[in-house]
């Protein structure tokens, strides 16, 4: 069964990346809040998977 998201989850969503990446001073800082976030969404680790597989 697939989940579909609602507007104000996905503004949520979009406020909580926003206001986490505009305390970081880097690029290097939001890269690896990236790979945080990667690691634990489900979706993501699938992709990541498949990634691997393909090199």
């Amino acid at each position: 069964m697939v989940e579909v998201m609602t507007d104000k989850q996905m503004q949520f969503i979009a406020w909580l990346i926003t206001t986490a990446t505009d305390k970081c001073q880097t690029m290097d800082e939001v890269r690896e809040m990236n790979k945080d976030i990667r690691k634990h969404s489900t979706g993501f680790k699938e992709e990541a998977e498949e990634q691997k597989k393909d090199e």
